[in-house]
């Protein structure tokens, strides 16, 4: 039988599916490492970008899972690929993204814009990605240290008196501002915790807690550097800023479970008063403060809901009442209380000249 010759080179459908199945797989390590590295690394801009790599990895990975389902319908599945990706170091992971950046390019030079244009324009946004994080992560080292801190700071394990004494005030004018911003830098222990639970629920919750965590813990490392940003922004010297941790301490050898119940507690415990935070800042005419706070109330009104639905999906998979989910925050409050409980008089002495001292010094520079 005569017939024309193909008019174009192209790649058979299902080895398009496999082809992104594999680069699915190699995303989605990066997502773990990423959380997994986060509590060992120590300078805050790192840790920030293992954050934003982990989130930018799960688009990516959610974006090839799709059209992979996508190529194969009626079936929704993904080839299990038993490919070993060791990553020991922060070299092994410059490496895999290395390859990553230069997997999609080959992609791309054979990818047909007509039969796969889908395929095209994710595999070009993750090139872009992966050509920016490796030359970010440039400086990555991680420690041994559970949690790393950036010894550029102030080293508490509080980050304001308030904590330890009650009596201590809030503040107005000034002293709310620096109180905002430095509990926003604090946001580090939410970011640690983040960090964590992605790497050690996702095997448990599958992937589509690896996608929302990874997101969970790019907002989390977004409100960390809006303090840094802002206290950096009034001239304030890193080592007379306090940076502590006792929220991620308080359940640092506890069960996964309660870090999840850390984000989810904390969330929906300090809500509320971030709206009250941002009007305060208008009426000063702080606008900077005031955005802050309220991309910040945005984002944990998301976050409130992935700690209720997650708490129970996880009590579920484990086979306990969904609906017992409250006890695990009441649990986290009892772990903060006993970590407070362990703070020394000391520790009030050093955190209160800390903020006396900070204070004194903005409000200088304010007059």
């Amino acid at each position: 039988m005569r017939h024309l010759p193909p008019t174009r080179d192209l790649r058979v459908r299902l080895d398009t599916a496999q082809a992104l199945t594999r680069l699915f797989y190699r995303e989605h390590e990066v997502v773990i490492t990423c959380g997994r590295w986060i509590v060992g690394t120590a300078p805050l801009e790192l840790k920030a970008e293992l954050g934003r790599t982990a989130w930018e990895s799960a688009l990516a990975g959610d974006a090839l899972r799709e059209r992979v389902f996508e190529l194969r319908y009626p079936t929704r599945f993904l080839d299990e690929q038993a490919e070993e990706l060791p990553l020991e170091s922060a070299d092994d992971l410059r490496s895999l993204l290395a390859e990553l950046r230069d997997d999609y390019s080959e992609y791309l030079d054979h990818v047909d814009e007509l039969a796969d244009g889908p395929s095209r324009r994710l595999v070009e946004a993750a090139l872009r990605d992966k050509e920016r994080q490796r030359e970010a992560l440039a400086g990555l080292e991680l420690s041994d240290d559970d949690p790393a801190r950036d010894a550029r700071y102030f080293a508490s394990p509080v980050y304001w008196p308030d904590v330890l004494d009650p009596s201590y005030p809030y503040g107005e004018g000034v002293a709310l501002q620096l109180r905002s911003a430095v509990s926003h830098l604090n946001e580090v222990w939410a970011v640690e915790t983040a960090g964590r639970i992605l790497d050690e629920l996702s095997p448990e919750l599958g992937w589509e807690f690896t996608r929302e965590g990874a997101r969970w813990l790019y907002d989390e490392t977004r409100h960390m550097l809006m303090g840094k940003q802002r206290l950096e922004g009034w001239g304030l010297p890193h080592e007379a800023i306090p940076l502590g941790g006792y929220i991620y301490e308080a359940w640092q050898h506890q069960d996964p479970l309660y870090g999840l119940g850390m984000l989810g507690y904390f969330e929906t415990k300090n809500i509320g008063r971030k709206r009250e935070r941002a009007a305060a800042f208008h009426e000063m005419g702080d606008a900077t403060c005031e955005i802050d706070m309220e991309f910040d109330w945005a984002d944990e009104t998301l976050h409130a809901e992935y700690g209720r639905r997650w708490l129970r999906h996880l009590l579920e998979a484990r086979g306990e009442d969904s609906e017992s989910w409250p006890a695990v925050l009441e649990r986290c409050e009892e772990l903060v209380q006993e970590r407070v409980a362990r703070a020394t008089p000391d520790d009030l002495a050093r955190i209160r000249a800390c903020a006396d001292a900070l204070v004194k010094t903005a409000e200088l520079q304010a007059s």
